[in-house]
């Protein structure tokens, strides 16, 4: 075999050397791709959970915002705060899901309900003062999203405190102690 035949032959053996790098690089970018997909899915799921898991474990945030779902006013200005966080939580959390909407499908029904969820808080006299004094917070997107469901009440889903009735206030949960 003459030099010349070497040559053609190791540049032959070396298009396919290419060409299975390539192929092997194509499909540990899609398995890498599926990876950080179901990652992301997870994390939108695990970001709304963590919010009502830390409300759970802080009976008086439970109540501030028990009081300020109800009347926004009845809260003193740090109790407000408090609420705030929280709702404010809610609303970012979800302008980060809807983000994620058009990579992740399979999420769309649990971010409806999301939505739906922050929708049910702002059907609450108390939500909807809050939401109106810091809505410019928010980025457009959202405020958009927002703003198109409460134009249409027959796609708002119910208030917080007729569906969930540990929302209501009774008289003794205003008073302090």
């Amino acid at each position: 075999m003459s030099l010349g035949e070497l040559g053609a032959l190791g540049e032959f053996l070396g298009f396919f050397a290419v060409l299975a790098t390539l192929i092997y690089l194509s499909l540990q970018t899609r398995q890498a791709k599926e990876v950080a997909t179901s990652q992301a899915a997870r994390n939108v799921v695990s970001d709304f959970q963590s919010l009502w898991e830390a409300l759970g474990e802080d009976p008086e945030k439970t109540r501030l915002i028990r009081i300020g779902v109800n009347d926004w006013n009845d809260l003193a200005r740090n109790e407000q705060m408090i609420a705030h966080v929280f709702f404010t939580n809610l609303i970012v959390h979800l302008s980060g899901a809807l983000e994620q909407e058009e990579r992740l499908p399979e999420l769309s029904s649990f971010i409806r309900r999301w939505e739906d969820n922050v929708l049910g808080l702002l059907q609450c006299g108390g939500g909807r003062t809050w939401y109106e004094s810091c809505e410019y917070l928010f980025v457009d997107t959202v405020r958009t999203r927002i703003a198109e469901r409460l134009s249409d009440p027959d796609s708002l889903p119910p208030a917080w405190t007729e569906t969930m009735p540990w929302w209501r206030i009774e008289q003794a949960d205003a008073v302090d102690g």
